[in-house]
């Protein structure tokens, strides 16, 4: 087993990418690269399986999310399964693909839909036609107690995983996620009070006042 402190120097290069300004010239960067003894990445890759840089357009970057389950429920079409066998194929193969980003990323509204109604189609398919749609997603995602099939809104999904985080950051202040809240309560963030029972109030920055928080 590797020591905690003993973190390979290429890794800390993964981990800390940088990236330039798409203003930023050409130039420049080449002087920088030459500085640091790096070379420019063409593109930005994924790391972990994630994509190492997000912007403006989110459903871009997470589209590969609704081609990766659009393919692999293609595959699926010339299968002859039952209604049952098309259920667990969806829970679980279809709905835990993104499971893994959505627990770092809050996806697009935009992507969930589409990839609902990827396995809304599949789900009322027979054979080659295309089926008729008895019944909406939202409808069967209601819990099966209420006689519908409990499959999983994906939004509401997204926001749970990372609700997840959240509460780690709260509850487990001494882990490497804890130490990450502490970072960001140091940089401003206010504290709810709640029913004040473990708040400080000389000692904590409870009060929306940037220039005297406590």
């Amino acid at each position: 087993m590797r020591n905690a402190g003993e973190i390979p120097i290429q890794m800390v290069f993964d981990v800390n990418i940088k990236f330039f300004h798409r203003n930023t010239s050409e130039a420049y960067r080449e002087d920088v690269a030459q500085v640091l003894v790096v070379s420019q990445a063409p593109n930005f890759s994924k790391y972990l399986g994630l994509p190492a840089f997000v912007g403006r357009n989110t459903r871009a970057t997470f589209s590969y999310i609704e081609d990766k389950i659009r393919q692999r429920i293609g595959s699926w079409n010339k299968k002859l399964l039952s209604q049952a066998g098309k259920e667990v194929l969806l829970k679980s193969v279809a709905q835990a693909m993104p499971t893994f980003t959505m627990s770092v990323f809050l996806l697009p509204d935009s992507v969930c839909t589409a990839i609902e109604r990827v396995m809304n189609r599949y789900w009322w398919r027979t054979g080659n036609e295309r089926g008729i749609h008895w019944k909406t997603w939202d409808i069967l995602c209601a819990l099966k107690k209420f006689g519908d099939l409990d499959f999983k809104d994906l939004l509401a999904f997204s926001l749970a995983k990372l609700g997840k985080q959240v509460w780690r950051f709260l509850t487990k202040p001494d882990s490497l996620v804890g130490m990450m809240a502490k970072v960001y309560k140091a940089s401003g963030v206010r504290r709810r009070i709640g029913n004040g029972e473990d708040t400080l109030i000389r000692g904590h920055p409870w009060l929306p006042d940037d220039s005297d928080p406590k």
